[in-house]
């Protein structure tokens, strides 16, 4: 039993994980944590049918999972150094595009947004990177942001490799207990990655509020320290 999703060229993939399994679960991989290409890889598509594969006796299930876990690996690195090297120049011109949008006004982003995503990857980054395995869209952005916010290597490293242990684990066993229905079996990835977005998106957006607040009381002392300032001239005058 081959498992389908009615888009052809992905089912045709499908069909040859007999043969290519490894080589198709590790390339897809790698393209689904690519900066911009991974928004359009259904990398979990494979890594689930390769654990379906391998509970038919087809392929070795260690096997799916480590070209699954090299392979993301590999794919968020690629985006961690683009991000190091060039990100933050990308980000920074996105960043100034999306001021001046009510996207941009409603999250936040404004041209010094980079700066202030290195105070939140010092803080937060471990938990992002790990959480963004599971966050659909997210995946293959977080490790560009990192790259470019200068996230130590050490730090990308070890909750990138935490979480594709996690994540290949977990997508190795849906596609082993719930492969024959494949259908179902995708669905309850989605179900995972839109949980994942949305205990990002509580976070970041916790953060934004937070942040609002600090800048409102600061601009508050400020006013305060100014009528001061303004009190002891008149009085010295």
């Amino acid at each position: 039993m081959t498992p389908t999703t009615g888009i052809g060229i992905l089912d045709w993939f499908l069909a040859a994980m007999h043969s290519y399994g490894y080589l198709i679960v590790f390339g897809f991989t790698i393209f689904e944590n690519l900066f911009i290409v991974g928004s359009f890889t259904p990398g979990e598509t494979f890594v689930i049918a390769g654990g379906f594969t391998a509970a038919q006796g087809g392929l070795s299930l260690a096997g799916v999972w480590v070209a699954s876990v090299l392979g993301t690996l590999v794919g968020s690195n690629i985006s961690f150094w683009f991000g190091h090297r060039q990100g933050r120049a990308t980000l920074e011109a996105i960043a100034e595009r999306l001021e001046c949008t009510r996207l941009g006004r409603f999250v936040g982003i404004h041209r010094g947004s980079m700066q202030e995503a290195e105070g939140y990857f010092e803080r937060w980054g471990s938990k992002t990177i790990f959480l963004s395995r599971f966050a659909v869209g997210m995946k293959n952005f977080m490790p560009v942001v990192a790259g470019a916010s200068k996230m130590p290597v050490w730090a990308f490293e070890l909750w990138t490799l935490a979480g594709a242990i996690t994540y290949t684990t977990a997508m190795c066993a849906i596609g082993w207990f719930l492969g024959q229905n494949f259908d179902i079996a995708l669905r309850v990835a989605g179900t995972i990655s839109y949980a994942g977005c949305l205990v990002i998106l509580v976070l970041l957006g916790a953060i934004v509020v937070l942040r609002r607040r600090a800048r409102a009381r600061e601009a508050a002392e400020a006013a305060a320290i100014a009528a001061a300032d303004e009190v002891v001239e008149d009085v010295f005058e």
